[in-house]
C-alpha cells in the first residue's frame, strides 16, 4: 500500500469558500468553520478528510494567491490532527504542479486533481499530466474521473491507465463515478487493493460493497453527525441500513419531486453548492464571477426536497458561530 493511502478514507467533506460581497476571502470564517467540523469529529481518528477549493468550493475560479491562502488556513486549523485536501483544476500541467507543490510543502495531504478537459484527452495526455504533477510535487493525488466535462464521447479512466498509475508513487486514490455501472464496479473489483476509491455522488451502497474507501460528502458541512452516521454504516458493512438512509435522503424525494425541478445549468457546481448551503442555513457569500446565478425556483425546490427528506431536521450548523 502506498504510504498515504490509508489516510484517504471516510467522508471527504467538500468545504465552501467564504467570501464577502466583493469576493474577498473571509479567512476568519473559513478557519472557524474548519475548526467546528473538526470539533464535531470530521477527519478525526480515520473519520474522513477535509477538502477545500473543490468543485463546491469553487477552486476552478481561484488565482494562486487565493488558493494558497486557503491552503494556509486549512493547514493551520487542521494542526496535523486530520487529513486535508485541496482541489486543483488546470489545463496547464505546470500550473497544477506549482500549486500542488505549494500545498504539499505547506502540509496538505492530498490533491483532488481534475484532468485537463479543453478537448477530449487521450490516455497518454492524462497519464503525462498526472505524471508531471506526481514528479514535481510531494503530495498524495486523488485523480478525478470527471468524464462528463469532456466533449462527447467523454473520457473515462480505463484499465490500461489504472495499471500505469500503479507505478506513480503519489497517485493514491480516485474520486470515482462512471457513466457505466459495469465500469464503475469493474474497476473497483480490479484495483481497490491498489488505490483508495472515493465514491462521488453516493446514491446507494453498491460502491461500499465492492471496495470503496469512502465517499465525497456535502452535508457534513452543516450536519457532521449525519456524515459520520453514513460512514459508520459504510465502514462496518451495514449496507442495508445505509441504503435505507440514502434512499430517504436522496433517491425517494429527489425522484418523486423531479418533475418540479427547474431547468438550470451552470459552468461549475459551486452555484448548486451555494444554493444547498444557503437553504441549510450556511451563508458563504456570493459565487465567484462570472457564473449565472441560480433562479429562485431552484432555491424553492431545494428547500422542498430537503424538508420532505428530513434533512432540514438534521442540521447542526448555527451561523451565529461567526458572531
Amino acid at each position: 500500500m502506498k504510504k498515504r493511502q490509508e489516510k484517504l478514507v471516510g467522508p471527504v467533506v467538500s468545504l465552501p469558500t467564504f467570501v464577502d460581497d466583493n469576493h474577498n476571502l473571509q479567512l476568519d470564517r473559513q478557519a472557524k468553520h474548519i475548526r467546528w467540523l473538526i470539533d464535531h469529529g470530521i477527519g478525526v481518528n480515520g473519520n474522513g478528510v477535509l477538502l477545500a477549493a473543490g468543485g463546491y468550493g469553487e477552486g476552478y475560479f481561484m488565482d494562486d494567491g487565493e488558493l494558497f491562502a486557503i491552503v494556509d488556513v486549512l493547514v493551520e486549523e487542521a494542526r496535523g490532527e486530520v487529513p486535508t485536501m485541496i482541489g486543483i483544476f488546470d489545463l496547464n500541467a505546470r500550473t497544477a504542479a506549482r500549486r500542488a507543490k505549494y500545498a504539499g510543502d505547506a502540509g496538505i495531504d492530498f490533491i483532488e486533481l481534475g484532468f485537463p478537459h479543453y478537448s477530449s484527452p487521450s490516455e497518454e495526455d492524462v497519464y503525462l499530466y498526472t505524471k508531471y504533477v506526481n514528479d514535481n510535487a510531494d503530495v498524495g493525488l486523488m485523480n478525478y474521473n470527471n468524464f462528463w466535462v469532456t466533449p462527447a464521447p467523454g473520457y473515462e479512466i480505463q484499465r490500461t491507465l489504472f495499471e500505469r498509475f500503479i507505478d506513480l508513487e503519489n497517485v493514491v486514490g480516485f474520486k470515482w463515478s462512471s457513466a457505466s455501472a459495469a465500469h464503475y464496479v469493474g474497476m473497483l473489483k480490479l484495483f481497490s487493493d491498489e488505490f483508495a476509491f472515493i465514491d462521488n455522488g453516493m446514491m446507494n451502497s453498491q460502491g461500499a460493497r465492492h471496495g470503496m474507501a469512502g465517499f465525497v460528502d456535502f452535508f457534513g458541512n452543516v450536519a457532521p453527525s449525519l456524515s459520520l452516521k453514513k460512514w459508520e454504516m459504510f465502514r462496518d458493512g451495514k449496507y442495508d441500513e445505509l441504503d435505507e438512509l440514502l434512499d430517504k435522503l436522496h433517491f425517494d424525494t429527489d425522484n418523486r419531486l423531479s418533475n418540479e425541478a427547474p431547468a438550470f445549468a451552470s459552468v461549475a457546481d459551486g452555484v448548486f453548492g451555494h444554493a444547498r448551503w444557503e437553504t441549510l442555513g450556511l451563508h458563504a457569500g456570493p459565487n465567484f464571477p462570472a457564473q449565472a446565478p441560480a433562479p429562485q425556483a431552484l432555491y424553492d425546490h431545494t428547500r422542498k426536497v430537503f424538508t420532505e427528506s428530513g434533512l432540514m431536521d438534521l442540521v447542526e450548523w448555527d451561523q451565529s458561530i461567526f458572531d
